[in-house]
Order: C-alpha cells, then sequence, then structure tokens
C-alpha cells in the first residue's frame, strides 16, 4: 500500500486482473491489492468500471477518463460541468448518472450523448441488469430505462433543498425551495411535517420571536406567520438576498447582501452592512446579536444598527451560530470557534469533523454541529462545552439546517432532508 496517502478514494474495480481504484486527483493500480501505482488525475473522480475491454472513470466537472489498461488514460468531452456518480454498461450502451438528473450514454465511451431527466435530483448510481437500467438518487430517488434513453420514474423522490430550521412554541418551521420556488415546511413535535406554504422566491433563514415566526429568503422576501401554517408577505425596502434572521432586544434583524430591522416584523428599514460585508448568519444572546461574514469575520452589535467587528479570519466563511450555556459558538468551512462574551474567541480542535459546518445549535445542556464531507453525506457531532466533540455520527443527505425543541434535535437538508434526534 501507498504510505502516507492524503486523499479520499470513491470507486474500484477489478479487471484484466487488476484493481483500479481511483478518487481525488488520483488513480491507483495494483495487481496484487497490496502493492500500488499512483497515477495523477485531471481532477476528483467518483466512481470507475469496466466493460468490453474499457475502463471508465467519472468525477466532478463532467470528467470522464478512458483507459485500456488502467494506466494510460484519456480524457473524453462529456459536453457537461456536472458531477457525474454512477456508471453501468449494456451489451450496446455505456450509461453514466450524476447530480441534476443529469444522464450521459455512449456506445463507446469517446462519444457521449447528454440527457436530463426533469424534476430528477441528484442521481448517484446506475445499474444495468440484463433488460434495463435502473438508476437511484437523493430523495429516494428511482428510475427505470430499457434502452438507456427513455426513462420513467418509479420515485421521483424529492427536489427540495432545505436550508434553515427554527422551533417555536407552536412547532418547528423549515424553509427552503424546490426549483425556483420557495417551500415552508411545519411540523408540531419534529416528526411529521406537512408543507404550508410555496411562495415564487427562494427562503433561505427562518426565527422566531415576538409571537411569530419570520422567514427570509431572495429579492428581500421576507414571510410572517403567528403559528407556522398561514403566512403573509410583508414589503421590504430592498431587492437582495436575505439569509439570516434573528430576534432580540425587542426587535428582528434580518441579514445578508443587506442590513434589515423591524420592530414589530411588519416594517423594515434598512441600514448599512457592517464594513459592506454580505453577512451568513445571525444569532443574539447574552444582549448581543452576533453576526457571521462571508470573508470569515464576525460582528458584535448590541441594537443591531451598530456593529464592531469582533474576528477576523480572512477566508473561510463563518455561517453556524448560537448562543448557549453561556457562550457563543461559530462555524463555518472548517473552523469551529468558541467565545464566552462574543470578543473572546477560540478555536475549537476537531480535525475529525468535515470542512464544510453549515449549522450549530443548543438545547439539553449540549451543542450539536452538523455537517458534509462530501456530497450526498452528512454527519452531526454533539459537545457539552463548543471545544470538545464528540466522534460524528452519519446523517445521509447533505444537512444544512440544525435546531432545538421538544426535548430534540431537529436536522433540515438536501433532498428534503427532515430527521429528528434523539
Amino acid at each position: 500500500m501507498p504510505l502516507g496517502l492524503d486523499r479520499n478514494l470513491w470507486g474500484v474495480a477489478f479487471a484484466q486482473g487488476r484493481f483500479v481504484a481511483v478518487g481525488d486527483h488520483i488513480i491507483l493500480v495494483s495487481q496484487d491489492g497490496r502493492h500500488f501505482e499512483t497515477l495523477p488525475a485531471p481532477g476528483i473522480l467518483n466512481a470507475v468500471a469496466f466493460a468490453q475491454g474499457l475502463f471508465l472513470a467519472v468525477g466532478w466537472g463532467g470528467l470522464i477518463l478512458t483507459s485500456q489498461d488502467g494506466r494510460s488514460w484519456h480524457r473524453q468531452a462529456s459536453g457537461t460541468w456536472k458531477g457525474l456518480f454512477g456508471i453501468a454498461r449494456s451489451e450496446r450502451l455505456w450509461v453514466v448518472v450524476g447530480e441534476g438528473g443529469t444522464v450521459l450514454t455512449s456506445s463507446d465511451g469517446i462519444r457521449w450523448h447528454q440527457a436530463v431527466l426533469e424534476g430528477a435530483p441528484f442521481l448517484t448510481g446506475v445499474a444495468w441488469n440484463g433488460s434495463r437500467f435502473v438508476a437511484v438518487g437523493w430523495g429516494l430517488a428511482l428510475y427505470t430505462s430499457e434502452d438507456g434513453l427513455a426513462w420513467e420514474p418509479l420515485h421521483p423522490g424529492t427536489g427540495q433543498q432545505l436550508w434553515s430550521v427554527a422551533f417555536g412554541p407552536q412547532g418547528f418551521v423549515a424553509v427552503g425551495h424546490e426549483g425556483p420556488m420557495g417551500v415552508v415546511l411545519f411540523s408540531p413535535e419534529g416528526t411529521a411535517w406537512t408543507l404550508e406554504a410555496r411562495v415564487p422566491a427562494w427562503l433561505l433563514g427562518v426565527g422566531w420571536g415576538r409571537g411569530q415566526y419570520v422567514a427570509v429568503g431572495e429579492r428581500g422576501t421576507i414571510l410572517l406567520s403567528p403559528n407556522g401554517k398561514r403566512w403573509v408577505k410583508v414589503e421590504t425596502p430592498v431587492q437582495k438576498w436575505l439569509y439570516a434572521v434573528a430576534y432580540g432586544e425587542d426587535r428582528f434583524v434580518a441579514a445578508g447582501e443587506a442590513l434589515l430591522l423591524s420592530r414589530e416584523g411588519k416594517v423594515w428599514r434598512a441600514f448599512p452592512l457592517p464594513q459592506e460585508e454580505t453577512l451568513l448568519g445571525l444569532t443574539f444572546g447574552a444582549g448581543t446579536f452576533l453576526a457571521a461574514g462571508e470573508k470569515g469575520s464576525l460582528y458584535a452589535s448590541r441594537d443591531g444598527i451598530r456593529w464592531e467587528k469582533v474576528l477576523s479570519l480572512g477566508r473561510p466563511w463563518l455561517r453556524g451560530l448560537v448562543h448557549g450555556n453561556g457562550r457563543f459558538v461559530a462555524s463555518g468551512h472548517g473552523k469551529v470557534l468558541v467565545a464566552q462574551r462574543g470578543w473572546d474567541w477560540e478555536e475549537a480542535s476537531a480535525p475529525h469533523l468535515p470542512k464544510h459546518l453549515p449549522s450549530v445549535a443548543h438545547g439539553d445542556g449540549r451543542f450539536a454541529l452538523v455537517g458534509h464531507p462530501r456530497p450526498g453525506e452528512g454527519v452531526v457531532a454533539f459537545s457539552e462545552d463548543g471545544l470538545a466533540w464528540d466522534e460524528a455520527h452519519p446523517l445521509g443527505n447533505e444537512p444544512e439546517g440544525i435546531a432545538y425543541g421538544q426535548g430534540r434535535f431537529v436536522v433540515v437538508g438536501n433532498c428534503g432532508t427532515l430527521l429528528s434526534w434523539p
């Protein structure tokens, strides 16, 4: 085995008396499964297969490579920049599937033709049983085809992308989008969910305060609801994206590409963004609003209008914010940070956690953090103090938001992911 290999491997095939494994910018070849030859790859490869004298490897950015011996590889034009994840071969046709319902077909592995399954989510695998192809994907998507060209949805899956979840006295509210439409889902206890609203704008953040839920999204969209079921859109002075909302000090603060304030949620005023930085996350605790920026900055404010930069990382971004157990916890790309008062920040040592950590919550005396190590996979981890984190538990599809209420954590994410813990 190669020593010191620090790259992920995602697929392996055996043919012609040799193993071929593929991964992050790498191809490994071995005849005995113990001693490997290392070859460079021009991108991240997700799968490899062999049929009719040809190795075929696929990956991100529409990457397709072919080889007759597993050592000498040739890049083929796929006609797409979508990520590719599944490979199958019938007697006469290669079929490759990927994100966004992408389906590619080829008789020789060199000349490729593209089709898109409208409404299909991320397709992760495909197989041939001698009479038909079956493709699977996120959200329990299941498609079948006899020729690889015409596909029938046995179960179309869900294309819902859920970005945020909040808890109020009536229950949990999750927001996101499905295609061009924003969606709002409601659950009294975080287990059984109902779709309550569809609006012509993506919804990206939701919060609770002053006896109502507030959802925010693209083009300055803000919705109000007293119970999570009846929603009303209110006018705002901006047409910019809003990513988060928080309530404290008798006021709502909504933030994103703009900064808005409102006392009761119905009339909103715009204020300058701190240092003109787009804000991705908001929370309130200990009399302080805390905002996370796209450039890795953290800002604190007593009133939501005047902001002080309390941390500057440069890139990467921060997004997840929560206050609990007398401290703030922030998460983002490869970072977990903890502060007692909002400006004395300490970085947690959590090398076992993935780089993408979009959301954090607090409840039942502990913090909970969600992330995804790679497309299609998710994890949750717990900590009592925000500094020492337990081993991550697998979740499945990519989680994007987490909240606590009714004695449980609720996680939302890609392909309509709605999970509760415990």
